[in-house]
């Protein structure tokens, strides 16, 4: 009885740690110092285009639209609360690699997103329009949390969603020397990018099982 006892204790620990765990990765977020928040409602049409809708500090900021799964035919393009266009990313610059965008703010090119190898998420290095080096974003496997660093390591922003939602919230430090609409459109390419993955995967495994 006192064995059955101990185990059951201990697998009550084990399961509350775990549990523990999950909620500190899932709700808690690292400090970043003074930052400007942003909430990005998405709404996905028929499965083909995606509108996110972005307030800023709780006030109408920017929508950005497109098909996800066409970026060179039909790129992200992000518009003000005016509705006038102001930023768009595509793969019409030139292709790096796979998951690679180009990140273009009043009609001129403004970053570009290197998609590289990462087996447990996703990482993109961010480069300026001079080929320089000045940023790393990474993702997790779950897409869940996303930070991106500057070439000091500097946190100077961070991409936070929930387990089965669609909608995400942004981040962005004072420190951070990107415009904010491009950091905006980085993770709204990210975004694009995993839900076409996941689409492009669901649609396997039906035509697999078919």
């Amino acid at each position: 009885m006192k064995r059955k006892k101990v185990v059951r204790i201990a697998v009550a620990i084990i399961i509350a740690l775990i549990i523990g765990g999950l909620f500190v990765y899932v709700f808690i977020r690292p400090d970043m110092g003074p930052c400007t928040e942003y909430k990005c409602d998405v709404k996905v049409l028929f499965k083909l285009s995606t509108t996110i809708e972005i307030d800023k500090e709780g006030e109408e900021f920017a929508k950005i639209s497109g098909n996800i799964f066409k970026f060179v035919t039909d790129p992200l393009t992000m518009y003000d609360s005016a509705g006038n266009k102001i930023a768009y990313a595509g793969d019409e610059y030139h292709f790096i690699a796979q998951d690679s965008h180009s990140i273009y703010l009043n009609n001129r090119l403004a970053a570009e997103m290197i998609g590289r190898i990462n087996f447990f998420g996703e990482t993109y290095d961010i480069y300026n329009n001079n080929q320089e080096k000045i940023a790393r974003a990474s993702f997790d496997k779950v897409n869940i949390k996303g930070k991106i660093y500057d070439i000091n390591g500097n946190l100077i922003a961070d991409f936070h969603s929930f387990p089965f939602f669609n909608d995400f919230s942004v981040r962005i430090s004072e420190d951070c020397e990107m415009d904010e609409n491009v950091v905006l459109m980085i993770f709204s390419s990210y975004y694009s990018d995993q839900k076409a993955d996941s689409t492009s995967s669901s649609n396997s495994h039906k035509s697999t099982k078919n």
